[in-house]
């Protein structure tokens, strides 16, 4: 084998392994580029929701800062009214029969045995009027 064929050799085989090591480093590389390419798009997806979020919030806190949600909560939780507004109460009626019952028992009533209480309950819910 002449020199000159041997060193062709060799610098053959020396590029056949620089293009491997080329190959395996851009493989490497483009690996990595996915997984940066996953993750960025995960935190943009996360960072939408997040804006999302705050867009929500900051109606709430508009609202909650708005002088009508003031009066309602106002009206509603401490009774207060405008001076020129007029507050009417509605009483709900009670039906007669309920409302006796909801009243508490006599002395007389409270020493009466158990089965008669049951059988005041059973009258209540399953007589038939």
């Amino acid at each position: 084998m002449k020199p000159k064929d041997w060193y062709m050799r060799l610098f053959v085989a020396g590029l056949l392994v620089l293009i491997g090591w080329a190959l395996y480093v851009s493989s490497k590389q483009l690996e990595r580029n996915k997984r940066i390419a996953q993750e960025v798009n995960t935190l943009q997806e996360e960072a939408e929701k997040i804006r999302k979020e705050n867009e929500t919030l900051s109606e709430r806190i508009g609202y909650f800062s708005s002088q009508e949600f003031r009066e309602q909560e106002a009206k509603k939780k401490l009774g207060l009214k405008k001076p020129q507004e007029t507050v009417v109460a509605i009483k709900e009626e009670v039906p007669e029969e309920q409302g006796q019952d909801a009243v508490s028992e006599s002395p007389k009533e409270a020493s009466k045995s158990p089965s008669e209480i049951y059988m005041k309950w059973w009258q209540l819910f399953f007589a038939k009027n």
